[in-house]
């Protein structure tokens, strides 16, 4: 398949979502941060209908003006999602997918998954969070109360294994997918944070510049000297 719009996701994230998409075939999509409309390409392709939420249209490709099945919610995640979830719950619309790629600080991906988790599910919802491998992003996946909510059944922080960009300075954590389920079905048990690739994460999070970043406040004024 050809995808015109170019997405910032790793090829192992762009067939999975592909094949998830394939096969869970969404009558109701929500996209969470589309920046140029990349993923949305996919998303678009294989559900019958789809709400993308981001704060501005300007970095999204005219190429999306063809996506007849999207509807462009424009503005903050933390109030734009709420108000589409309880319109979505009275209407009793069937979301099947999720792909919450927005704000990437722990506050802001904890508000939106909390958002998301207002959801009341008509059929499994596949929840997609992208760039868990990021110390920020994961952080917020990690900090919501699963077992506060009796139709999530599944969490995964590494469903997708993220990459480490270990271009000199510039260290960082990216990319890899979490994934959370809910079944229309309430939970009769506790429901655990799966991690696949921990050790990974955490071997990788102390050679990175996030690390080092916990302890600039310190290095700030050495750095200053030696700079003189």
């Amino acid at each position: 398949m050809s995808y015109p719009i170019p997405w910032s996701m790793s090829r192992a994230e762009q067939a999975t979502l592909i094949q998830l998409l394939q096969t869970i075939k969404p009558k109701t999509a929500i996209e969470i941060g589309t920046y140029n409309g990349g993923s949305l390409q996919v998303i678009s392709e294989f559900s019958d209908k789809v709400y993308a939420v981001d704060l501005t249209p300007s970095y999204r490709d005219k190429r999306c003006d063809n996506l007849t099945n999207v509807e462009y919610l424009i503005g903050d995640s933390k109030t734009v999602v709420p108000k589409l979830v309880d319109v979505i719950n009275k209407n009793d619309e069937i979301v099947e997918f999720v792909l919450i790629d927005g704000d990437h600080s722990s506050k802001g991906v904890l508000e939106d998954i909390t958002n998301v988790l207002k959801l009341i599910p008509k059929q499994l919802i596949t929840i997609i969070l992208h760039d868990s491998f990021n110390p920020a992003c994961r952080e917020g996946i990690s900090l919501y109360n699963y077992n506060s909510n009796p139709f999530v059944h599944y969490v995964e922080l590494d469903f997708v294994t993220g990459a480490f960009n270990h271009d000199g300075l510039y260290r960082e954590m990216w990319g890899g997918f979490a994934c959370i389920e809910m079944q229309t079905k309430e939970r009769e048990t506790s429901v655990t944070i799966s991690s696949y690739q921990e050790k990974l994460f955490k071997v990788t999070y102390y050679k990175s510049i996030h690390f080092y970043r916990k302890f600039f406040w310190f290095l700030k004024p050495i750095y200053r000297i030696f700079k003189k």
